[in-house]
């Protein structure tokens, strides 16, 4: 407890890291207002009613896997989906538009091109999910939330275009003059506000508080330790480095178990959301053609991933998307190639494995078996919440309850400990620099004072 103490003093002390903290919370705080702000034309009170209806939790298992940011329909209602879309399409074209795989091999200079192009195609993206909103938000709620005129919907979609390109701005602030990612960030505070008001829902409304307040500790305990362990888990490769035929010195290169964090389930989320909510428009417009019809049914029979029961082929949809993502996104972030051309140039070599392709392709042989045991175990994380209650002993635990309290998915429990772990180790680095730096003042001045 001490030395917690201790290091929350240290941070407070650092006058960089302090500034950069109270700059990441009050955009936060900017951020949670905009919330408060609702779309024009929207019946709040009706929308209200049915987000907090415990017993209708269609919408409110929606609301909970995109971080909360329907729950009052405000004009940042769309949240950060059209932003990770569109880094999702630059990731894909990446690897397969020339033009786009040679900006990735330039740097930083590359990845801030890229990052505008992202920025541009954020814009489209943002208007047409928020007409896709409008029309997908009035078929769950049963009614006309918002009147489906042609200006109404027009103007809707404008509002929640420039809400998520102003929640885009906010977020690059955070990255630039704060600490963190700020997609992550945002995801982040959304959680948590979420997590808050679902535990007060359920303790409010339960009639054995203890016993949900331990089931719910417990749950959410397992999932921590379990996403901890798949997040910090590394495998570490021995390199030894010569020089004119003698041993000099030897290191590790550290491949984390899951070297991509949460990217995967935030990837997983946005794909898996594309089918169902294309399968709402089709039958919100009540097309001609029977064959489109009927496959729209299909979809939201069958991969309806926004209910708290979901069928098994929408889960092993969404589990499969999680393991692949972890491929996909390895393998742009990590090289075999690069990491052993870096290796060989420094004179290095790994013990028993020829330099230059051998070494490539060893490391990726341990990259390629990483990935697949740490996105089942990501996988196996994101939808703990689907597959609970086909457990034989949590249905004895559910009666003896009364009812089955959801405060957290799996994958916010992933973005919650990626976060902390982000953060901490961002202050870290933070602090050691600014360590480092007044010690070379220190010796400046002493060298002034000799002279």
């Amino acid at each position: 407890m001490q030395k917690l103490i201790k290091k929350i003093q240290d941070i407070f002390e650092n006058k960089s890291l302090k500034r950069k903290i109270l700059f990441t919370l009050g955009m936060l705080a900017l951020y949670r207002l905009l919330v408060f702000i609702p779309v024009p034309f929207v019946d709040i009170t009706a929308l209200m009613s049915k987000t907090i209806d415990a017993t209708w939790s269609g919408l409110g298992y929606f609301v909970m896997l995109l971080w909360w940011a329907l729950d009052s329909f405000s004009i940042i209602a769309i949240g950060l989906a059209p932003y990770i879309n569109a880094s999702i399409i630059m990731q894909l074209m990446g690897s397969v538009v020339p033009k786009l795989e040679e900006l990735t091999e330039q740097g930083e200079a590359g990845q801030q091109k890229i990052q505008q192009y992202t920025r541009y195609l954020t814009l489209p993206l943002a208007f047409a999910q928020g007409i896709g909103m409008v029309y997908f938000i009035n078929y769950m709620l049963g009614g006309n939330i918002i009147a489906t005129t042609m200006p109404n919907i027009l103007l809707s979609a404008f509002v929640m275009t420039v809400g998520a390109m102003g929640l885009m701005w906010i977020g690059e602030l955070i990255t630039e003059k704060g600490i963190g990612n700020w997609v992550s960030i945002l995801i982040f505070a959304s959680i948590v506000a979420g997590i808050t008001q679902q535990v007060y829902g359920e303790i409010s409304g339960a009639t054995n508080i203890w016993w949900v307040i331990v089931f719910m500790l417990v749950i959410v305990l397992w999932l921590v330790l379990l996403s901890i362990f798949i997040l910090k888990s590394i495998k570490e490769i021995p390199i030894i480095y010569s020089r004119r035929g003698k041993v000099q010195e030897s290191s590790f290169l550290p491949i984390p178990m899951n070297p991509v964090g949460m990217i995967p389930i935030i990837f997983s989320i946005a794909f898996v959301s594309f089918p169902y909510l294309l399968s709402k428009l089709i039958v919100q417009f009540q097309p001609m053609n029977e064959r489109l019809m009927a496959m729209a049914n299909w979809i939201e029979i069958n991969l309806n991933i926004y209910t708290q029961n979901p069928a098994p082929l929408a889960i092993l949809f969404y589990f499969i998307l999680i393991v692949v993502f972890t491929f996909f996104y390895t393998l742009i972030v990590f090289s075999p190639d690069k990491i052993s051309d870096n290796v060989q140039k420094r004179g290095g070599f790994i013990p028993g494995i020829r330099p230059g392709k051998e070494t490539a392709k060893y490391i990726n042989g341990i990259l390629m078996h990483l990935c697949l045991w740490g996105g089942i175990g990501l996988a196996l994380v994101g939808i703990y919440s689907y597959i609970w209650t086909y457990i034989p002993f949590v249905q004895d635990i559910i009666q003896a309850i009364g009812s089955l309290p959801m405060v957290v998915t799996g994958s916010g429990v992933i973005i919650i400990v990626w976060v902390v772990q982000d953060v901490m180790s961002k202050a870290k680095t933070e602090m050691m620099m600014q360590k480092y730096d007044s010690s070379d003042l220190d010796k400046l001045s002493q060298n002034i004072n000799k002279l």
